[in-house]
């Protein structure tokens, strides 16, 4: 058995399946929040909480996403937590576009992810948010925070 520099085992990657995944969110023609070729690729599920004001994006895990360590690559991981940003905005503001994002990463992440999106502070022009990635297990894997222009302030 292959493993990876950190002793896990080396992810297999299909490529048969990869390409028929790739092929088909391509084929979509859909283009719009919760549905476009991102998160089509990705398999993300996305869902809101209407009390809490929060997005979840559940991002599953595949071994076409992983790095050479054998965990979700950071850049797969900071997707998902912009994705569920974006969409919370959308779903209880206005459309946004991300201004800057700061990443922090504590533990790999080897099986599925579950990212939370939270308003931080809601102002007219400007949206303050962030997102939390955790685990199976429900460990803290990464925080996204991010600032966002509204779009309907433009």
């Amino acid at each position: 058995m292959t493993t990876t520099e950190t002793g896990l085992p080396a992810p297999r990657v299909d490529a048969d399946a990869v390409s028929a995944l790739a092929h088909a969110a391509a084929s979509d023609p859909a283009w719009e929040f919760g549905s476009f070729f991102l998160s089509r690729f990705l398999q993300l599920d996305i869902s809101y909480d209407e009390t809490e004001q929060t997005c979840t994006v559940v991002l599953p895990y595949a071994p076409h996403l992983c790095n050479p360590q054998g965990s979700v690559h950071g850049g797969v991981i900071t997707t998902a937590l912009d994705i569920s940003m974006g969409h919370l905005s959308k779903r209880f503001l206005s459309a946004a576009v991300t201004i800057e994002m700061q990443m922090r990463f504590f533990r790999p992440l080897t099986g599925t992810g579950t990212c939370t999106g939270r308003i931080v502070r809601a102002g007219r022009r400007i949206v303050h948010l962030e997102s939390r990635m955790s685990d199976e297990q429900g460990r803290l894997t990464a925080l996204g925070t991010g600032s966002w222009q509204r779009l309907d302030a433009v």
